[in-house]
């Protein structure tokens, strides 16, 4: 059943390099090598430590069913920035995937890092603190029972590892919603990672995508859940659609992930079945839930909270949503909701204005924002190149993490815009919705050689209807 339920794993980006790997046809001693890196050397220990840990069922499980046997799958996904051999250790990204074999489906559960919670024999503190005190084998436990499930296998991939990944890669396109800059100067308001990303679609180096799934010193770790899910899914459709036939560049990542990872993955079997059909989930529906938090203050200290109640309702969708997929909003259907008129703040002439500035043409320009969004005043537009090709970007905003991105470029085959999800057609105009998690991510056109886009927000609040008619206010007057 492990096996079978492992061939739709899809998630991380190494995970997805291994599936590459295997499609290439690489060599059984190259693969055998792989297997056996996960768990050589320091990681060895780690790994014998964890296993006692895996497959157990939770004293109360989130879902009845998980009490018994069955064929789905829990693989639980840690980035670290533990350097094997050393003892501190910290866990940035906890993050969970649900895999059901039977219906080649797969879904995503974040964890927040500062999440207030009962670590076993260890009292109360932030589930990141278990790993730091106990590694993988006391993160395992916590979360099975705080969340109220099985946990089959798990995989941990440290920062170091990461950078060199997406630099093997040669980068990973993302769109970036908005400005992130910070120099750490040793003042107390700068005293966080350094970071300079601008908004627009654009590929990122390994430093700059371990920079912005990190971050979240103006928002949240809720919005950082968010990053860190859109990287690993357009990390994953990238290495799928461009570098399965590529073997020296498959070479390069395989090492990389390989020296990079901890796992106590040991089957050539388990590794061979990530073909195909990981391709097969990445490129279907693959909803991402985030466990909901609000700001707690405990004893000086801060942390998030979030109730029972709250987390099992959110774990039971997230089971659910792996078997059975959740409704889709489709742009233009009748509902009460639907029949409801788009509420736009209209202004014809700002965003021309910042675009201006660039002194890149654009063939269109924003003339309205929906109610609470506004321009900000620190570089909201740029002028750069996208391949070669020229491009322009701005944004706007109602709080960092909260920003629509609109983009501009004349490259023809962004795989941002390679699949979307269905073609709608108003005002003369064919726009190109892509649904995410049954919410649109985004919607792109053409306007003579150029192709056009707007980006979601990171949680995606926007509704498809309000993106559809801030795309048709897209105007060249």
């Amino acid at each position: 059943m492990r096996r079978r339920a492992l061939r739709i794993l899809v998630v991380v980006a190494g995970l997805c390099l291994v599936a590459a790997g295997a499609a290439a046809g690489y060599a059984f001693w190259q693969a055998r090598s792989l297997v056996d890196e996960f768990h050589a050397g320091a990681k060895r220990q780690v790994v014998d430590a964890a296993r006692p840990e895996l497959d157990v069922a939770p004293v109360r499980p989130a879902d009845p069913a998980e009490a018994l046997p069955a064929k789905a799958q829990t693989i639980l996904l840690i980035g670290s920035d533990h350097r094997f051999g050393e003892p501190e250790r910290h866990s940035d990204t906890i993050l969970l995937v649900r895999l059901d074999p039977d219906r080649d489906r797969a879904a995503l559960l974040s964890v927040p890092r500062d999440l207030y919670v009962d670590i076993p024999r260890h009292g109360h503190a932030r589930v990141n603190d278990a790993y730091g005190i106990g590694g993988p084998a006391l993160l395992i436990r916590t979360l099975r029972e705080v969340l109220g499930v099985k946990i089959n296998h798990f995989f941990d991939l440290n920062f170091d590892g990461f950078t060199r990944l997406v630099d093997a890669l040669g980068g990973v396109y993302l769109p970036i919603d908005q400005r992130y800059f910070n120099r750490n100067v040793g003042t107390f308001e700068s005293n966080y990672s350094n970071i300079d990303l601008h908004p627009g679609y654009q590929r990122l180096t390994g430093r700059e995508a371990l920079q912005f799934v990190r971050y979240r010193h103006t928002d949240s770790d809720r919005f950082r859940a968010s990053r860190e899910q859109l990287f690993i899914l357009a990390t994953a459709r990238q290495v799928l659609g461009t570098h399965r036939y590529d073997l020296p560049r498959v070479r390069r990542l395989l090492r990389a992930f390989a020296r990079a990872t901890t796992s106590d993955v040991d089957g050539l079997r388990e590794l061979w079945g990530l073909v195909g059909a990981s391709r097969a989930a990445v490129g279907g529906h693959l909803p991402r839930y985030t466990i909901p938090s609000r700001d707690l203050q405990l004893y000086g200290a801060a942390y998030v909270t979030s109730g029972q109640r709250q987390i099992r309702r959110t774990v039971r969708r997230w089971l659910d949503v792996a078997g059975r997929p959740a409704a889709v909003v489709r742009p233009g259907r009748s509902s009460s909701t639907a029949r409801a008129p788009v509420r736009l703040a209209w202004d014809a002439s700002s965003a021309r204005r910042l675009l201006a500035a660039t002194r890149q043409w654009v063939p269109c320009a924003p003339h309205a924002l929906p109610p609470g969004f506004y321009w900000p005043s620190g570089e909201p537009a740029r002028a750069y190149t996208l391949r070669g090709h020229p491009a322009a970007a701005v944004y706007a905003t109602r709080g960092s993490g909260r920003s629509l991105l609109w983009t501009w470029t004349t490259w023809q085959h962004p795989p941002a815009l390679d699949s979307p999800s269905r073609i709608v057609r108003r005002g003369g105009r064919e726009y190109e919705v892509t649904l995410q998690s049954g919410r649109v991510r985004q919607v792109a056109w053409r306007v003579g050689e150029w192709r056009v886009w707007i980006t979601n927000t990171l949680r995606d609040e926007v509704s498809g209807r309000t993106l559809l008619k801030l795309a048709e206010t897209c105007r060249s007057g």
